[in-house]
């Protein structure tokens, strides 16, 4: 006969929802570097010491890379041996994608995102862009969270830092648009889609003997981004269409301009932003629930 014990069951604590916030932070970026790192697997004579992409030349540009420095990072850094590093970052990327991972395995394959997008951008820093830096951006604060896991605030501040660099990414690309005479006029958007690298000869065709769509679509992109900031104090119904709106100008970017990186680096920012946003974070509901005189 089995004797009930008569200790009260511990109740589970409240879901911690910064966490949760992280979790899709990291699993959105993680499923475009993991991409982008198949992708040069797939591609790796791009690598190679005879390419313009190779180690000997990409070193040049730095004189102490050069000297005794160079020659350490040569062991890593040199082809075939930069496919590991590769492999390394494909293999974090995956863990980050995988059900059930806990804290500190989230912290070891953050730290491999993390060091081997440091180690590829010292190897060539040809062809990076904003995404690739919110990327690192993310997967860096990231792992900085994990060093304080009984800290509400340090991790709030490294949230709060992730969504500030989605605004004001989003802002200064609009501000600075709007002091260009060529986006102004809307030039800019038929130029670009007449380039063979971002062009797209359907939607060239479409614009490039329609001055007024293309001057509209070049203010469109300006004053959306402009004002992106606003998801932050935006009512609900606004604020959902500000962030639908983002994804659907990245998405867009990733059809006509080849952009595909940039949707997953900048839409893996949103939940940071959702959460510091007046009417979607869950901040308002969690203060509800607590009981009267407690503290979040």
């Amino acid at each position: 006969m089995r004797l009930r014990s008569s200790a009260p069951r511990r109740k589970r604590g409240p879901k911690d929802d910064l966490d949760a916030v992280f979790r899709k932070v990291e699993r959105l970026t993680a499923t475009g570097a993991t991409i982008g790192a198949l992708e040069l697997l797939a591609r790796r004579k791009t690598l190679d010491d005879r390419s313009l992409l190779g180690w000997p030349v990409s070193r040049t540009r730095v004189l102490s890379l050069n000297r005794r420095p160079g020659k350490y990072l040569d062991k890593v850094l040199r082809y075939p041996q930069v496919l590991g590093m590769v492999g390394a970052r494909a293999a974090s990327g995956l863990a980050l994608l995988a059900p059930r991972v806990g804290r500190k395995g989230r912290a070891v394959a953050l730290a491999g995102m993390t060091a081997t997008g440091a180690g590829l951008n010292l190897r060539s820093n040809y062809g990076l862009d904003g995404s690739d830096h919110l990327s690192f951006i993310n997967f860096a604060v990231s792992l900085l969270e994990k060093l304080y896991p009984n800290d509400r605030k340090a991790r709030e501040a490294a949230l709060a830092f992730i969504a500030a660099q989605s605004c004001l990414a989003y802002f200064t690309s609009g501000v600075v648009k709007m002091t260009s005479p060529v986006w102004r006029s809307g030039d800019a958007i038929s130029g670009v889609f007449r380039t063979r690298t971002y062009g797209d000869r359907f939607f060239y065709n479409l614009v490039k003997d329609r001055k007024l769509m293309a001057q509209a679509l070049a203010w469109g992109v300006m004053v959306a981004e402009a004002l992106f900031p606003l998801v932050l104090v935006a009512p609900r119904p606004v604020a959902r269409m500000i962030l639908l709106a983002g994804m659907g100008f990245h998405l867009g970017n990733a059809r006509f301009m080849g952009l595909n990186r940039f949707f997953w680096s900048f839409v893996a920012t949103y939940p940071a932003v959702a959460h510091f946003s007046r009417h979607l974070g869950g901040n308002g509901e969690q203060r509800r629930a607590l009981p009267e005189g407690a503290t979040a």
